[in-house]
């Protein structure tokens, strides 16, 4: 479970994932005429998803809604790509409590484990590098 993970984090699947569906779509749009402006539509969201991977920002669609404003919804990234939730790796925010299962509470030691390796959250007491080990191992 844990190469998915590592998988869905790398920047350059992202990239990939995204570059093959383009390629779909374009081949979808050109051998089936009755799907062309479907494939158009598909097409520009895929590319703005590209833009937003090339540029190494995301958006949080809900809390756009929530404020009406773009900028107050980016959502930060760390060197490696990886997404930074809002308040997720302030100190001290999550406990083990707050997560149904282990690889919930690893994804959020993952994220936001510092370049010093420190837990900001105190979920890997034993330092083994594994978060909640007492959580379910989950589906």
């Amino acid at each position: 479970m844990k190469e998915v993970a590592n998988w869905r984090r790398s920047k350059k699947s992202r990239l990939y994932i995204i570059g093959g569906l383009l390629l779909v779509v374009v081949l979808l749009g050109f051998f089936f005429e009755s799907l062309r402006i479907w494939m158009i539509g598909v097409g520009v969201v895929l590319l703005v998803a590209l833009g937003f991977e090339m540029s190494n920002t995301d958006v949080d669609l809900g809390k756009m809604v929530e404020t009406g404003s773009i900028s107050e919804s980016i959502i930060k990234r760390d060197e490696n790509g990886n997404a930074l939730y809002g308040a997720m790796c302030e100190e001290n925010v999550y406990n083990c409590g707050d997560f149904k299962t282990q690889p919930e509470a690893q994804e959020v030691y993952d994220t936001c484990e510092t370049e010093e390796k420190r837990d900001r959250h105190g979920l890997d007491r034993d330092g083994d590098g594994v978060a909640c080990q007492s959580l379910p191992a989950g589906a």
